[in-house]
């Protein structure tokens, strides 16, 4: 070996010695850059999504129940709603409608799904806002099923995210949060339609 590499092994080998020496000694780390990994960098993150499925039972045959879901542009039996401005008809991805609330909010959806065969249509929510409802990304179904001796099961089903997509979400943007909120939100609209199809 020559004189010069011997030199640079034994530069080598005091530098780790001292390295060494400060970890024993508690020395603090070095800070890392700032394209150094976080600590939780391997971990996945982002909320899971989440599901809500509520039934009615209504006393009137699926015809009647589905000519009153199938009205996309006359929701105005929603709970809340004072009245709607809708245009596109029942043509999924053109029939739009925004429903004005009574506290002045509005709601903005757009049909993605129409089938009268199967008596189902399917909408989603152009626009979150966590203050009316503490999901994000909500799309629902709504299914008329016959149930026998002339009356229909009514199905509500959701489908959408809690209201902070990231992890460690604040209270009221978690997923049980979310979960209830839009449970609720099914369970007032169900009973709603029924009210309006049994003409109570």
């Amino acid at each position: 070996m020559s004189k010069l590499s011997r030199r640079a092994a034994l530069l080598a080998l005091s530098a780790l010695a001292s390295l060494a020496s400060a970890a024993l000694a508690g020395a603090e780390p070095a800070t890392p850059g700032p394209n150094a990994p976080g600590p939780n960098s391997w971990a996945a993150h982002g909320a899971a999504p989440l599901k809500s499925v509520e039934t009615i039972l209504i006393d009137a045959s699926p015809e009647k129940v589905w000519a009153v879901v199938s009205d996309f542009a006359h929701y105005d039996w929603l709970p809340g709603v004072a009245r709607i401005e809708a245009d596109g008809g029942a043509t999924p991805e053109k029939a739009k409608r925004r429903l004005i609330m009574g506290d002045g909010g509005v709601i903005e959806e757009t049909l993605v799904r129409w089938d009268a065969e199967r008596m189902t249509l399917a909408f989603h929510r152009d626009h979150d806002d966590v203050r009316r409802l503490p999901a994000i990304n909500y799309m629902t179904h709504v299914t008329v099923k016959p149930a026998g001796e002339g009356k229909t099961l009514a199905e509500w089903k959701g489908r959408f995210y809690r209201g902070h997509p990231f992890n460690d979400p604040p209270p009221g943007l978690d997923d049980d949060t979310a979960l209830a909120a839009v449970t609720a939100l099914h369970r007032a609209n169900l009973a709603a339609l029924k009210a309006r199809v049994e003409g109570r």
